[in-house]
């Protein structure tokens, strides 16, 4: 009787044991991502690429109307930044912004161009 009592113990601490080291994986895991800005990098990344294919597109149409069919696009403006973002928002921001004025200047060649 006293052996079926120990080996019941014995099993009930082991599934504990086990679900503390489950959700001391769990936490740590958590609480490697930082997810302090999580909301404001993403508005920074549609931010930066909705300004800069908006950019991108304007110049590409100047560019266009001006020199044709010559390639004349040299270097991506730098994108202006606020003093109050934060470090992650202006990556990312700086980061889309050039990703979208590529895409915005290629596009607005591209279907003047093809007039």
């Amino acid at each position: 009787m006293g052996n079926k009592k120990f080996d019941r113990i014995k099993k009930t601490l082991a599934i504990l044991l086990v679900l503390c080291f489950v959700l001391s994986v769990t936490a740590a895991s958590v609480s490697a991502t930082d997810n302090s800005n999580n909301g404001k990098n993403k508005e920074g990344l549609r931010e930066g690429y909705k300004n800069g294919y908006k950019e991108g597109k304007t110049q590409g149409q100047k560019d266009c109307d001006k020199y044709g069919i010559k390639e004349i696009l040299q270097k991506i403006p730098t994108p202006f930044n606020k003093y109050s973002w934060t470090k992650y928002y202006k990556e990312n921001y700086n980061k889309s912004y050039k990703s979208g004025y590529l895409e915005g200047y290629s596009k607005s060649r591209y279907t003047c161009l093809k007039k």
